[in-house]
This record gives C-alpha cells, sequence and structure tokens, in this order.
C-alpha cells in the first residue's frame, strides 16, 4: 500500500552576509510581533501565516514562535558547481529598502542522509528556527512510500517526563523505557547553566551558549539511537507503531513549575519525527492516535484508576498494580486497534481505527511477563 509521509530536514543557512543575517532577524522579529496581536511588515504569504498561528495557537506571550514559510515562497536548489555551497535556499522577506517583499538565496547545509530525499520530494510550508543565534529551516518534504497492508502486532509508544518513551507491545506486553540518559544530560547541563551564571554573570553568556551546542549534539545522539532501537523492534515483530499525540500539552496543562519544566523541555517532538522518518524508511507506518485519559484507564478492565505516585497505576476494579507509562502505552495500543469497550468512548474521545489492519493472535490479556530497560538508570528499574 502506498502512503504520503511528511520527513522534517533540518537545513542550516551558513555563510550569510551581514545583509542576508539582518533581513533574516528582521523578518524573525516581525513575525514574533505579528503571532502575539502586534503589527508589522512581512512578506504578504508569511503575514498570513503569522495571522494563522495566532488565531489557531494563542501563543504565550513570552514564547518565540518558528516563522511559517509557504511552500509556494520557497525554494531549494543544487548546484555542485557552486563554490560557497552546493546548496542554497531561497526565503522569502520582506524588504524595507523597497518597500515590499523580497526573497533572499541562502547558502545551506543539507544532511547528506537527506540530499536524495529533498531532490524527490515534495516541498511543503516549512519553518525558519533561530537557535543559538544560527539559523536553520525545518523543512518538510512529502514523499510517497510503500508500507504493508497487515502487521502482526502493535508496539504502542507512551511519552513521558519520566521516560521520553515507554514501548509495549500489544499481544504480549513486552515493555522497554527508554530516556533515562536523556533526562540525565538534560538535569545535568540545566545546573551546569546555572552555576555559570551565578560564578560568571557578565562572560557566562557564551559559555552557555557553547553548553547548549553540546547539550543539543548529545541529547541528539541519544535520541536518534532510540528510534532506530525502536524501528528494529517494530520491522523484527512486523508490528506497526502507534505513539500517542502531544498536541496540546503544553496549554491548559498546568502540573507546578518543576513538573511543567520536565514535560515542556523533553524533546517529544524531535523523538517522533525520528521515529517516524527511520520507520518509514523501513516501509513501517506510523500512527497517532488520542491520547486523552489513556494514563486515567486500566488498560485489563477499561475502568478509571487511582495514581497514588506519578510513576504508578492502580485499578481498584480488577486489582491491577503495574507502572503507569506502560498502562498508559497499552492503552494507546488498544485505542489504535479500537479494543476499547467504554471509558475512552464514554470520555468524549474518539477511538482512531487505523489505515491498516493489524492482527494480533492473543486476544486474551496475559500477566506482566516482560521488562526492558533502554537505559541503565541511576534510580533502578521501575517495579512492575
Amino acid at each position: 500500500m502506498q502512503r504520503n509521509v511528511s520527513t522534517t530536514v533540518r537545513v542550516k543557512l551558513h555563510s550569510l552576509t551581514n545583509r542576508k543575517s539582518d533581513m533574516l532577524a528582521r523578518e524573525y522579529e516581525a513575525f514574533q510581533r505579528e503571532v502575539h496581536g502586534g503589527d508589522a511588515d512581512l512578506y504578504s504569504a508569511t503575514k498570513q501565516q503569522a495571522s494563522k498561528v495566532q488565531q489557531q495557537k494563542d501563543p504565550n506571550p513570552d514564547t518565540e514562535q518558528p516563522v511559517v514559510l509557504r511552500n509556494d515562497v520557497l525554494d531549494i536548489a543544487h548546484d555542485k558547481d557552486t563554490v560557497l555551497s552546493s546548496w542554497w535556499m531561497k526565503v522569502p522577506v520582506y524588504d524595507p529598502e523597497r518597500g515590499q517583499g523580497n526573497s533572499i538565496w541562502c547558502p545551506a547545509h543539507v544532511p547528506h542522509k537527506d540530499e536524495t530525499l529533498v531532490q524527490e520530494g515534495d516541498i511543503r510550508d516549512s519553518e525558519l528556527v533561530r537557535r543559538d543565534g544560527d539559523w536553520y529551516v525545518h523543512l518538510v518534504v512529502k514523499r510517497s512510500v510503500t508500507i504493508p497492508d497487515e502487521y502482526d502486532d502493535v508496539l504502542a509508544i507512551d511519552m513521558g517526563a519520566r521516560w521520553v518513551a515507554t514501548c509495549a507491545f500489544l499481544s504480549d506486553r513486552d515493555t522497554t523505557f527508554y530516556g533515562e540518559e536523556v533526562r540525565r544530560l538534560r538535569e545535568h547541563y540545566k545546573q551546569l547553566r546555572k552555576s555559570i551564571g551565578k560564578a560568571k554573570p557578565r562572560q557566562g553568556q557564551q559559555v552557555v551558549e557553547r553548553i547548549g551546542d553540546a547539550e543539543a549534539r548529545k541529547v541528539d545522539d541519544r535520541l536518534h539511537k532510540i528510534a532506530r532501537h525502536i524501528v528494529e523492534d517494530a520491522e523484527e515483530r512486523n508490528t506497526v507503531i502507534v505513539v500517542g499525540d502531544l498536541g496540546g500539552i503544553c496549554r491548559d496543562n498546568d502540573k507546578g513549575r518543576y513538573i511543567n519544566d520536565k514535560i515542556h523541555k523533553m524533546p517529544f517532538a524531535r523523538l517522533l519525527n525520528y521515529i517516524e522518518y527511520k520507520a518509514h524508511g523501513a516501509g513501517i507506518d506510523v500512527v497517532l492516535v488520542e491520547e486523552y485519559d489513556t494514563s486515567k484507564t486500566c488498560n485489563r478492565c477499561a475502568c478509571e484508576g487511582v495514581r497514588e505516585t506519578q510513576g504508578r497505576f492502580e485499578c481498584p476494579e480488577c486489582g491491577l498494580d503495574d507502572n503507569a507509562d506502560k498502562n498508559g502505552a497499552l492503552n494507546i495500543g488498544k485505542r489504535a486497534s479500537g479494543k476499547f469497550s467504554k471509558p475512552l468512548s464514554e470520555a468524549g474521545a474518539v477511538l482512531a481505527q487505523p489505515k491498516t489492519q493489524v492482527i494480533v493472535e492473543r486476544d486474551e490479556e496475559p500477566a506482566n511477563l516482560s521488562i526492558s530497560v533502554g537505559s541503565t538508570p541511576s534510580g533502578g528499574t521501575p517495579r512492575l
């Protein structure tokens, strides 16, 4: 079966002249004013996108939003004979000197593994992002991939603050926890930035930026490894990958400063992007399903349970006592295969039916069978 999928490629703009850097910065700042309810001079198509972002997301005033670049005014070209760069990105900007929209061609670096995808795929609406003084275009590329019509099992993924990904097979409940090392890295660099800021309040900014680069590289490396392990497991057992959709997690979800900091800064979107990219390359489908109430519902009897601690789920009806993230992952898998009989539909959630047929040989609910942890956790393996 053919499926159109979208992949995000991180393209870095480099060797920019002062004029081009200033024009990108001006467009970026103008977009921020526009999405937060102000009025600014922008490229006309970008101004329309800013209005949509403002209406649909209503972003918090203290947040920066990526500049949405419409695909009909965005372009990328490859010329191996150019000295400065073999890749060039055309970015739409407002030119104050002309008093109208203009476009600038910027030297770009496309990761070698993504070059064929960028050349052969269909460019969609993308985003301009500023990070640590550098400019990136998150280029969204649409392509057609071949995926199976049938799978033998469901591999469900629950993303959370303690474990960046909890993966559970629906047939035998075999569970793997990933992300202890990612959380440890982020906490280490967070404390490092605090200590540098206190010790060197004047010179600390440049050091903090270098630390941020090191953190991003290390976290990215871990996320790629996690995604690869997940896809390899799915490929080995011929399973469809189902992920709980975390869209809107940062809005109307105040759980206190400490938990908010952990949840809102976890790289869920990046991990999902890597999983989708690697899975589609292996011919495996990735399905997003509504995550609403999956953490509150018993995966065995479909009744509402209690969580006296963040990592533990207990059901007063059937007596299930299990890891909360594992319980959530199994509920996500059951929602994708349409196996919920009552609570999620009664709560107003829509039961998602995957477009591919999933054949699970075992319908009975086995007891907890096995668990593995993607990295050696300092706090010990979760109790089951």
